[in-house]
């Protein structure tokens, strides 16, 4: 189907959608199961993670690890210039039309580029640290050291995104799971405890990081080595696959750099514009906030190779029907985090430390941006995975020229809270354009009545809470705090079942009561 190509509305399809999404519901079930674990397991390693640096660093120190990393992540993924999407993509296409030698010349033709790539900006990297240092550091003494040390790791991190997109592309979901949730983050918590009784201060985290993700590259390379085939055959054609990724990854390079700034933009104008304790206690703020982020792409990284899939065949009807149910899960899975977010903001922030706790009017507002990124659901990778990469690529500059403009207006008066204004302000810009694409080229959507249950049902459990705590006047404590948002979270599922499930959500439960049930035996 061409990209002007439009199907249907949603009359006169139920049927034979319902039955084709259900039919590709174990695929889904079982691969957000595992990446719902693996991001779940990988939030609390990167709180308890945020939490350790917080409590045995400055906030100057903390501040300046979030700016270091946020430089590292940019550079990093810009320097994959979109080939690893590509890998997802084409190695989902090639594997299901049954040609996985095909697929294993994608990933060499993507190592072929992107490692390189990624170690000439290391190199590049290394000599513009004093210029980097000058404009976001405030003149730091450790900050030239500390980009170039994180610079080093740049091109195993550029090798582990194209062997994890191998695994992601052919549905095999745990193996990333493995390497980047608990490979990476386990060894970077343990590595940098090890760096910080040994008194290494900041200098120690960072080389703490750059192992951790030379461990999460060999696990990655590993885990794809066993997914596809060790041998190639000479008569594997190299043009015509080489030609598509590159064809397709150009205008993601040009996406991701802008979707990388996109994603720190308010931090490195945090760094640019004010302190760098200002912008340790931001950074904590924001690194809570994300929290939903988490949960999509979760499920997206297991829906964008069955969009790819589904695309290919020109099987648009389930390609609908799961983009309702997908959304729909994502919405459900991320609400209760937000609604705790809006209720407990300080105490939430008061793990950190007592100075963090001022930052929690800003949690609030990040925590709506992450929740409309949530509501929007899969609209961003069905625009990327159907093969509208230059689309994407204007949705993110439209969104980033929203996010410069407001933070360079609204972060010199008003600190981190122009910051946080700034960054929801990009999700909605970003989300309501993707949405607009969806419906104006392929008339299609991810609401129905069945999407608002669990906004109904949030609401209510988070209203009764609020009520306790108010009348009750508790005051903020850990237990309390445990206990108010256990109560919200079974109000949230009790009040979900009592308004009833419909036929796919059936059918996801009783898959994933199936996995757990085998898991335990």
């Amino acid at each position: 189907m061409g990209e002007n190509s439009e199907i249907p509305g949603s009359g006169g399809m139920a049927g034979a959608k319902a039955v084709d999404s259900i039919t590709f519901l174990p695929r889904l079930a079982k691969g957000a199961l595992i990446n719902l674990s693996g991001a779940a397991g990988r939030t609390v390693l990167l709180y308890a993670y945020t939490l350790l640096l917080a409590r045995m660093l400055s906030v100057d120190d903390l501040g300046e690890y979030f700016l270091l990393f946020t430089i590292i992540n940019i550079v990093g993924l810009v320097s994959t210039i979109g080939l690893d999407v590509g890998v997802v993509r084409f190695v989902s296409i090639y594997s299901g039309e049954g040609k996985p030698g095909l697929a294993r010349r994608v990933l060499q033709i993507a190592l072929f580029i992107g490692v390189p790539i990624g170690a000439l900006t290391a190199v590049a990297l290394f000599f513009l640290a004093p210029a980097l240092r000058d404009a976001f550091f405030s003149n730091s003494d450790t900050a030239v050291a500390g980009i170039r040390i994180f610079a080093i790791s740049i091109p195993f991190w550029v090798g582990a995104r194209m062997y994890n997109g191998v695994t992601q592309g052919m549905h095999r979901m745990q193996y990333q799971v493995f390497s980047r949730d608990f490979g990476e983050q386990s060894s970077k918590l343990l590595l940098s405890i090890v760096a910080i009784l040994a008194g290494a201060g900041l200098a120690g985290v960072v080389w703490a990081n750059d192992a951790s993700v030379l461990i999460a590259t060999v696990l990655s390379m590993y885990f794809a080595s066993k997914v596809l085939p060790r041998s190639l055959s000479r008569s594997q054609p190299v043009r015509e696959p080489a030609r598509k990724l590159v064809a397709y990854s150009a205008p993601l390079a040009i996406s991701y750099a802008l979707g990388m700034i996109l994603l720190w933009a308010d931090l490195l104008a945090m760094g640019y514009f004010r302190t760098t304790t200002e912008v340790g206690l931001y950074g904590a703020a924001l690194r809570v906030g994300v929290a939903t982020s988490t949960l999509v792409l979760a499920f997206g990284t297991v829906f964008s190779p069955v969009i790819s899939d589904l695309y290919n065949k020109n099987n648009m009807e389930a390609l609908l029907s799961l983009l309702k149910t997908v959304t729909r899960w994502m919405f459900i899975c991320s609400l209760p985090i937000f609604l705790l977010l809006l209720i407990f903001p300080e105490p939430i922030l008061r793990l950190f430390g007592a100075d963090f706790a001022q930052s929690g009017h800003v949690l609030m507002v990040l925590a709506v941006g992450q929740m409309f990124n949530a509501a929007a659901g899969s609209a961003g990778f069905i625009v990327v995975m159907s093969g509208r990469s230059k689309l994407e690529m204007l949705n993110v500059c439209v969104a980033l020229i929203v996010e410069v403009a407001l933070c360079v207006t609204l972060i010199p008066p008003y600190g981190a809270m122009g910051a946080a204004i700034a960054n929801t302000m990009a999700f909605v810009t970003v989300n309501l354009m993707r949405s607009a694409e969806l419906w104006g080229i392929m008339r299609i959507h991810a609401y129905d009545r069945e999407f608002f249950k669990p906004l109904f049902a949030g609401c209510l459990s988070a209203a009764v809470v609020y009520a306790i705590i108010t009348v009750l006047n508790w005051d903020s404590g850990l237990l309390k705090l445990v206990l108010m948002a256990s109560l919200m979270v079974a109000l949230y599922v009790l009040f979900m079942v009592l308004m009833g499930l419909d036929k796919k959500d059936k059918a996801v439960l009783q898959m994933v009561k199936d996995r757990l049930a085998r898991a335990s035996v």
